[in-house]
């Protein structure tokens, strides 16, 4: 599968990024274009995460300080 996801690939700059079919401990995510290795599917995966949850809580940040005046 392919799918158009940051980060951009340090070596081509390309945003497509080939997803492993199967069990995600054992495949490795490759850049589309230039085949550079990300790494294993599901440490891909828990940069993603960790991403989200960051901005999650700065969303919750945000919407408590706007509860706050109104």
């Amino acid at each position: 599968m392919k799918v158009k996801t940051s980060p951009e690939c340090p070596k081509c700059g390309h945003r497509m990024k080939r997803f492993p079919p199967g069990r995600k401990d054992e495949y490795h995510v490759h850049c589309a274009e230039c085949d550079y290795d990300f790494g294993r599917f599901d440490y891909f995966q828990a940069q993603f995460r960790h991403a989200i949850e960051e901005l999650e809580a700065q969303l919750k940040h945000h919407d408590a300080a706007d509860g706050d005046r109104g």
